[in-house]
């Protein structure tokens, strides 16, 4: 497992002034019931490794120090997966956390189960588990993108479309706590804020790539395999 050379909880000398807009802390979205996906697949097995931790490598090789994860179904079994496969100083990056209302409250109850975890000074990083696909260096894009930017939100895009993850100022911790699935959960945010967000074009088709079903799962490793080891 390779790790990033650059870290993004501190800033460079030069930029002393971004400071504060240097912290991040990622909030990886592991909880869902993966209803459309036989067993549990955060589990599933992708070149030899359970497919959340494919996810969270990308973030510890892009440089993130503080990542949360979200745990909701077979959380047990999840957390061990992950610390069987992510040991040393890359596990002590690592923060866990349990969405008790997981299975009724949707991804807007585990945004918020997480944001209890991240400091009032701190950028938000969203990603969902399911998104493995993505390149370290389109994260490290995204980030530097928003540590430059006055705009609240940043999103990473593949030929223009929205994609993941998705980056919030430290002002923007009152809306993210406020979500709801009723209220339309992070869509009511990017809706609101639609001409405050930063679209950083990535040119990589895995940042929008998600696995809700084995059909998905399929058709993503004909394109992504050989960079999961398959």
């Amino acid at each position: 497992m390779r790790t990033g050379s650059r870290r993004y909880s501190i800033s460079s000398s030069k930029e002393e002034e971004r400071m504060n807009r240097s912290k991040f802390a990622v909030i990886i979205l592991a909880g869902g019931l993966s209803t459309r996906f036989p067993g549990n697949k955060m589990l599933h097995l992708v070149g030899g490794k359970p497919l959340i931790v494919h996810t969270v490598e990308k973030f510890i090789s892009a440089g993130m120090d503080k990542i949360v994860v979200v745990l909701g179904k077979d959380a047990p079994r999840v957390f061990e997966a992950l610390a069987s496969e992510i040991s040393g100083e890359e596990l002590s990056k690592l923060f866990f956390t349990f969405n008790l209302n997981y299975a009724a409250g949707g991804m807007s109850s585990s945004i918020k189960t997480g944001m209890k975890i991240v400091l009032p000074d701190e950028n938000v990083v969203i990603h969902p588990a399911d998104v493995p696909f993505l390149k370290p260096s389109s994260i490290e894009k995204v980030v530097q993108s928003h540590v430059s930017s006055d705009l609240p939100i940043t999103v990473a895009c593949y030929n223009g479309r929205h994609a993941h993850p998705i980056l919030f100022k430290p002002e923007m911790r009152e809306e993210l706590m406020g979500i709801t699935e009723e209220g339309r959960g992070l869509k009511s945010i990017v809706g609101k804020y639609r001409d405050k967000i930063l679209c950083v074009e990535t040119g990589d088709p895995g940042t929008l790539r998600d696995i809700d079903t084995p059909e998905d799962l399929e058709s993503a490793l004909k394109s992504f395999g050989s960079e999961m080891g398959q």
